[in-house]
């Protein structure tokens, strides 16, 4: 090869990554609702998912995971003749990427959650010790749009394993009625600039990309 056609193409390259924008690592807030065992409740405020960077060149959404602040939710125990006021904390275990398609397609990959829950309350006044009461894991898959004003994603059906008997306290039972099961919803809203990637129609000749849509 040439020393002058390796110089161009060394020069192209160059000239391609200077033209790439340049993205910072952030915590997108999150908002939205979440349905657990056909109970419908907030997400937590305050919850974010990062350290995570969109790039508008390509639509890739770097490597992040979900963290969300203790919040709390009250079920009916029949079985305890009363109502049922958990605390717990929502979290994610691993890590997820994403991609918005030219036409706003978005989709993550797979988020496995925990739900820990942190304390309880009967009838509102009476703590129960719920000692270890974690359910794990939660996958979830989630998909929707991505635009200017943010990335909406959604999983309508997902569902969260029991705990034995003798976990949470012993309470086990009692707080799988509230918790465990297959009814459950999560839509989200990332807050940010999720503009959709233009469409690639680069042609290709020789292995030097021309304008889009031309032939050389």
């Amino acid at each position: 090869m040439a020393a002058s056609t390796t110089r161009n193409i060394a020069l192209a390259l160059a000239l391609q990554m200077a033209a790439l924008p340049v993205v910072h690592a952030t915590n997108f807030a999150v908002t939205g609702t979440i349905s657990v065992n056909g109970n419908p409740g907030a997400l937590p405020a305050g919850g974010t998912f990062g350290n995570s960077t969109y790039n508008a060149t390509t639509g890739a959404i770097s490597s992040g995971k979900f963290t969300f602040p203790q919040s709390s939710t009250t079920f009916h125990s029949d079985s305890l003749g009363a109502d049922v006021t958990v605390t717990y904390q929502l979290s994610q275990t691993n890590t997820s990427t994403g991609q918005v398609a030219f036409d706003g397609v978005a989709a993550l990959t797979s988020a496995t959650l925990k739900l820990q829950i942190v304390s309880a309350l009967v009838a509102g006044v009476i703590p129960i010790g719920v000692g270890t009461c974690v359910f794990q894991p939660i996958p979830v898959g989630l998909a929707g749009t991505g635009s200017s004003t943010g990335l909406d994603l959604s999983d309508a059906s997902f569902t969260i394993p029991t705990v034995g008997s003798t976990d949470c306290g012993g309470y086990g039972d009692q707080i799988n009625t509230g918790v465990a099961g297959s009814n459950n919803s999560l839509q989200m809203h990332l807050a940010g600039n999720f503009t959709p990637p233009p469409e690639d129609d680069t042609i290709f000749e020789n292995g030097f990309d021309l304008i889009p849509g031309s032939a050389g």
